[in-house]
């Protein structure tokens, strides 16, 4: 299993893909504007996984409900709400950038965390459990997560419309 980790630039990849990837899934599903900010969550890269975080090839990212942990950013809510790791998978990512040679890291990076964004607000939303117990609503549910992910990068750039095409599998 691969071990390297983002350097500054792809960290700054990641901090400017943030902000269109919550506004694009915030447009999609008709959130406030401060939704994001009052959900408890963070993007974690390479050096902020745990070793059990860290997966195989393939994996580009995943999300996990966590206790909140010392340390880890706290967001206020309406209503008692878990704590969120969005955990980007930084060696492979760069695997996929270096096999697509076509995409570039930014649009990567939005298609990702928009993928992941949109499980945090069915999660959130009581949409779906956060953890499936059967494997065939587990395949059920990442299905639908990326139909969803396809229609919300529809509305953005083409860059962002061929990276959904080319990337989510069942287009």
């Amino acid at each position: 299993m691969g071990t390297r980790r983002f350097g500054p630039g792809e960290i700054a990849a990641v901090r400017g893909a943030v902000p269109l990837a919550q506004e694009l899934t915030g447009q999609h599903y008709g959130l406030p504007d401060d939704w994001f900010r009052r959900t408890s969550h963070e993007i974690c890269t390479g050096r902020d996984l745990r070793p059990f975080e860290v997966l195989g090839p393939g994996v580009l990212a995943h999300i996990r409900r966590v206790h909140r942990v010392e340390g880890a950013p706290w967001r206020p809510c309406r209503r008692l709400c878990p704590h969120y790791r969005i955990c980007l998978q930084d060696h492979n990512l760069l695997a996929r950038l270096h096999e697509e040679r076509w995409i570039r890291l930014a649009d990567l990076l939005v298609t990702v965390l928009i993928h992941e964004y949109v499980h945090l607000v069915r999660f959130c939303r009581y949409e779906c459990p956060y953890r499936p117990l059967r494997e065939d609503a587990s395949r059920h549910e990442e299905d639908e997560v990326n139909r969803v992910t396809r229609r919300i990068l529809r509305a953005g750039p083409a860059s962002l419309r061929e990276a959904g095409e080319r990337l989510l599998p069942g287009g």
